[in-house]
């Protein structure tokens, strides 16, 4: 085994630690039931010599009873090594699994723009199920094997010395396909589990996408992505059977040219009497038992093997460190109002500058929008308050502290956040609202909602506050969802309030109907708004406009209207699409 392997299993141990006396216990059982084999080839020789060449009815009686013992000890042994090792790699991969979603979890934001989510399902899945095989039965297959080797070889020779030495002449043979094949199946494993990540990215997008495939007639072309990734797939797999398949035939051609060698010279033996016909049959017998297990551990090599590539993949992922990382023994966030100071920030991602020189202070329970062109760095901006991602240069503090110092748990608790795009989770409508919030109680989730203008559709639904709203929350419109949302934040009841597109996706009336909500929430916070609604920008305190990732003019909105500048000719824009906007309503 190569030096990479050999240290993917040091990484293995803390997994397997903890389940040490179960694997250390079937390995116990096994050995017993890897030396049945050696025992019922031994029993051959008494039983054609004493029974049938002697007619001896004493042993006539003796051999079943010894057959009966045998196979009685390897049915108990059997099922307790299979339970127990059944049991630990069970634990194994609980753990694994555990432990790969918590690191996960763990990552940045930028880890699962650069991942797709497909990939990390099969990860957490498929690489985690084959790592389970290879750290434990596998490994325990391989030295059972071995010990039924070893107990066959020694019927060998206790039964002719120079027989067995010709057949151990031919045995290192096997070894050729055995390493040889291992090392194929290490590599098509791994490309396979590559193709079978790449394949669960096309059908998450494909389904988590089915309105826009069905909307622009995409079936057909989606079906001949799926067609190509699944023989790309399909063709790995089937190198990966071929080598299998030709492991067999290659050690039974060396077994068998073994086997004719072997009796040619033991008939000999026979026929000269240096061998008596028990004898004989008894070295036969664990010659052709020697197959089974030397099968066996080129079946459990090639297991092992994949095992170790899919390994290989899950700590790729384990060893990821988070780009966003919380100092040791960090404080907690002072819980206070919500002044916010952005100081000379500089933001970059990928290299690529997206904010510059940022100066702004926000006073505790002010109203700041947020407007620019697209790709003004508006999201990025907001996206540095709760960490998603840090400053570049500069410092951000909130309420007196860098954010940087304070405990990622203590500032996140502080904002509460309203995306264009809200994430609503298979769950029900109560455990959507209280998402962050656990243990409120059903008065004040039932407030939230009201606030959020979506008490009413909510009651509606066939089982109202307890209807599970499926994935991604698609048994509602794109307009209930946001109110949904809506209600979470206004539940978390946080002093900083980000709203990023929140109303986007709201028709005008129901905006108006929220928007008293909103002004009350607004009003005792520190509330950074994004949006191209006219009346959500014209309330604001302030309006801070950005150009190419610049603060290019700030102040209300009057004021900046008045000095025809940048925030004008958006304005004129803005105008247009509220325009539109209450155009399309109307109709």
């Amino acid at each position: 085994m190569s030096t990479r392997n050999i240290y993917i299993y040091k990484r293995l141990v803390p997994f397997i630690k903890p389940y040490w006396k179960r694997i250390a216990l079937s390995g116990l059982f096994a050995l017993p039931l890897s030396l049945v084999s050696a025992g019922l080839a031994f029993l051959m020789k008494p039983a054609i010599d004493e029974v049938f060449m002697k007619k001896d009815l004493t042993m006539l009686m003796l051999i079943p009873l010894a057959i009966i013992a045998l196979f009685s000890v390897k049915a108990v042994c059997e099922f307790s090594y299979e339970y127990l090792l059944g049991a630990a790699g069970n634990g194994i991969i609980n753990d694994i699994r555990v432990r790969l979603f918590s690191h996960i979890q763990s990552l940045s934001v930028s880890f699962f723009i650069q991942n797709p989510t497909g990939e990390l399902m099969s990860r957490v899945t498929n690489d985690v199920s084959l790592v389970q095989r290879s750290a434990t039965t596998a490994v325990i297959d391989f030295f059972k094997e071995i010990s039924a080797m070893c107990g066959l070889i020694f019927v060998l020779f206790s039964q002719d010395v120079l027989l067995a030495a010709l057949a151990m002449l031919i045995m290192p043979w096997t070894l050729i396909p055995f390493f040889r094949f291992g090392k194929k199946t290490h590599t098509y494993s791994t490309r396979g589990q590559e193709k079978i990540g790449r394949l669960a990215t096309l059908i998450h997008e494909t389904v988590s996408g089915c309105r826009i495939v069905k909307a622009f007639g995409m079936e057909g072309y989606e079906n001949s992505r799926f067609d190509d990734e699944n023989y790309r797939v399909m063709k790995i797999y089937n190198k990966r059977i071929r080598i299998k398949a030709m492991t067999a035939p290659v050690m039974e051609m060396i077994g068998g040219t073994a086997g004719a060698a072997v009796i040619v010279y033991g008939g000999m033996q026979v026929v000269r009497g240096a061998l008596t016909p028990g004898q004989f049959f008894s070295f036969i017998t664990a010659l052709f038992l020697l197959y089974s297990p030397v099968r066996t551990i080129s079946e459990a090599w090639q297991e092992i093997q994949e095992g170790l590539a899919a390994a290989r993949r899950v700590f790729d992922v384990l060893d990821r460190q988070p780009e966003i990382i919380e100092k040791p023994g960090a404080p907690d966030l002072p819980s206070s109002a919500g002044l916010v100071c952005f100081t000379n920030v500089d933001f970059a991602y990928a290299a690529e500058p997206v904010l510059k020189d940022i100066n702004l202070t926000v006073q505790p329970g002010e109203v700041i929008a947020i407007v620019g062109m697209t790709g003004s760095g508006k999201t990025s901006l907001v996206n540095l308050l709760p960490r998603f991602f840090d400053v570049t240069a500069g410092s951000l503090t909130i309420n007196g502290m860098d954010v940087r110092d304070a405990s990622l748990c203590s500032l996140r608790t502080h904002i509460a956040l309203v995306s264009q795009q809200p994430y609503l989770f298979n769950a029900s409508v109560h455990d959507n609202i209280c998402y962050g919030c656990p243990g409120r109680d059903r008065t004040a989730v039932i407030d939230a909602a009201r606030k959020a203008q979506a008490l009413d559709f909510i009651e509606q639904l066939p089982e109202g506050f307890d209807t599970p709203l499926g994935e991604r929350g698609n048994r509602l419109s794109g307009g209930q969802r946001q109110r949904v949302a809506i209600a979470r934040a206004i539940l978390k009841d946080a002093p900083i309030l980000i709203l990023d597109e929140a109303t986007a996706s709201l028709d005008v009336e129901i905006e108006k109907q929220i928007q008293q909500s909103l002004d009350l929430l607004i009003r005792t916070r520190t509330a950074f708004i994004i949006s191209h609604r006219l009346s959500t920008i014209r309330n604001a305190d302030r309006i801070i406009v950005l150009q190419h990732g610049r603060i290019v003019e700030q102040g209300p909105h009057d004021e900046l209207y008045a000095r025809g500048g940048e925030y004008t000719k958006l304005y004129s824009v803005f105008l247009q699409d509220d325009s539109r906007s209450n155009g399309e309503q109307s109709a």
